[in-house]
């Protein structure tokens, strides 16, 4: 009876690893290839066919309200650190 159970036991480990090797065999073998890579085109004006256009001048940002919804950052961080509330501007 005891060579039974041992008998036993090592077929269902060589079963399983065979499982284990088949299952990742069959995975290697229909992997998905891999992507084509097209190579970039460089621009026109880098290759002199077209000229290069002409940069604008950035546009100067607009100024921003100093409390645009009556939230004010400033009285926050001074009741965080414990200092008196400021006045009001």
């Amino acid at each position: 009876m005891r060579i039974l159970r041992s008998l036993f036991g090592a077929v269902l480990v060589l079963i399983s690893t065979a499982t284990v090797a088949l299952v990742s065999a069959d995975r290697l073998a229909h992997l998905a290839p891999a992507p084509v890579v097209r190579a970039a085109q460089a621009e026109p004006s880098a290759t002199g066919s077209l000229p290069a256009p002409a940069k604008a001048a950035p546009a100067p940002k607009a100024a921003v309200a100093s409390i645009p919804n009556g939230f004010d950052t400033e009285r926050l961080h001074a009741l965080m650190r414990g200092d008196p509330i400021l006045p009001g501007r």
